[in-house]
């Protein structure tokens, strides 16, 4: 998503941007519809670093389950404006 945008738009507008703010760009630009699951998305994601707990593996790997279908959603966002 950041490489998109980094190419149709300026590239100093969205590199040092935070990833709360990357995805609200994102989602004025129609590439996602909502930016708190993709933070939660994104969170879920850290928590993985350098913890070795079952039960926040578990955690993760239900929210991975539910990314994927907005990750298709993104990805055919992207390839419709190739």
């Amino acid at each position: 998503m950041k490489r998109r945008l980094e190419m149709n738009f300026s590239p100093d507008e969205v590199s040092c941007v935070s990833r709360r703010e990357l995805f609200r760009i994102c989602a004025e630009n129609l590439l996602i519809d909502d930016v708190n699951k993709w933070m939660k998305f994104h969170q879920a994601r850290n928590r993985t670093s350098h913890i070795y707990n079952e039960t926040v593996a578990e955690e993760v790997f239900g929210a991975a389950r539910q990314f994927l279908p907005y990750a298709r959603d993104c990805l055919k966002q992207l390839e419709g404006r190739s």
